[in-house]
């Protein structure tokens, strides 16, 4: 008897304890767009609209944070200046609203998380001959793989000029920056507001890249390779009271790498073809998963370990299992993606 009371003890302790009050940032990047894809543009901050597939993935991301339960608990939207951006924002709310969504949330537009400012190369396919002449692939790949390289920047004559407080060339380290600044101003203070708050951030690839890497510590080296694909909705969760993250960080793409994350992705039997990229053979998130299920290092993996490595990994989320399976008997077998062509010059 006196055994059984004993046993009983860290049950009691657990369910005496106070609940943590759990604060959720969704992170969210726009869906294709005019100049994404197979046009292969910089961007930066010309604003450029949705395609029919962005719009349509936009809708898709909504209705999936809807049917998992984030439609009545979203208290705040933020977004970018840019028609990319709030569009998806606008049409993900729409979607999650058919979901039960009925917190009519506030929605705040900052230029703060605008993507990347490209300078003189904006407009301009990524591939293009006469660029990469001028001033050579090193040269452009520093400006698009790097936290300091940044292109020209252009001014007046330029077609895509903006009269400042918008800037005239960024690197991503200068992108950040603002990104984080508009984090610590107003997102941080909203997800703290109150309990069990819910925020959506709507923005574009480097911005968001340049946010996770500072909330998972990633080092500079490996900013640049984060991988942030079109709608697909990436959560962090953090303790109210202590605002430290309560997921579980998951393994660095690299051994010996301070990298890895913290994040959640929801996966749908849609947005899984957009994450095939980087599920390839030596895709940054095979890459990934293969170090966090290899676990004595030996780059070798076991059946043994492949089951152990599943179960720790979906051992702080509810219903993980069922939802990949669900997930996985939906998409069984994809077709290989094709490849994503540079702009004809």
């Amino acid at each position: 008897m006196m055994r059984s009371r004993a046993a009983l003890r860290p049950l009691r302790r657990a369910l005496d304890a106070p609940q943590r009050e759990i604060g959720t940032l969704i992170l969210l990047r726009h869906g294709q767009s005019i100049w994404n894809g197979t046009t292969a543009t910089f961007t930066g901050w010309c604003d450029v609209a949705l395609t029919p597939r962005g719009r349509s993935q936009a809708i898709e991301a909504g209705e999936l944070l809807g049917e998992r339960g984030y439609g009545s608990k979203i208290t705040d939207v933020f977004t970018s200046e840019l028609e990319r951006a709030y569009e998806t924002a606008a049409l993900a709310m729409t979607a999650i609203e058919q979901h039960g969504g009925h917190r009519n949330p506030r929605t705040v537009r900052d230029p703060r998380l605008n993507e990347r400012h490209y300078g003189c190369v904006q407009g301009v396919c990524k591939g293009d001959a006469m660029l990469l002449s001028y001033f050579g692939e090193a040269q452009v790949k520093s400006w698009r793989r790097s936290m300091r390289g940044k292109p020209p920047p252009l001014d007046e004559s330029h077609p895509h000029w903006r009269p400042p407080p918008a800037p005239a060339t960024e690197s991503l380290a200068d992108c950040q920056a603002r990104v984080l600044a508009c984090y610590e101003d107003c997102v941080k203070p909203a997800l703290f507001a109150g309990p069990d708050r819910t925020v959506l951030l709507v923005a574009h690839s480097n911005t968001l890249r340049g946010l996770m890497a500072s909330i998972d510590g990633v080092p500079d080296a490996d900013v640049p390779s984060l991988h942030v694909p079109n709608s697909v909705p990436i959560l962090y969760r953090f303790d109210e009271t202590s605002r430290e993250l309560v997921s579980r960080k998951y393994a660095p793409l690299e051994k010996g790498s301070a990298a890895g994350s913290h994040a959640r992705w929801l996966l749908s039997s849609r947005n899984l073809i957009r994450l095939r990229s980087a599920l390839a053979p030596g895709g940054v998130l095979t890459r990934a998963l293969f170090d966090a299920l290899d676990e004595n290092g030996d780059r070798m993996l076991t059946a043994d370990e492949i089951k152990l490595g599943v179960r720790k990994l979906l051992g702080d989320d509810q219903g993980s299992k069922r939802v990949i399976q669900r997930r996985f008997n939906a998409t069984a077998s994809p077709s290989r993606p094709s490849s994503s062509a540079s702009c004809a010059t």
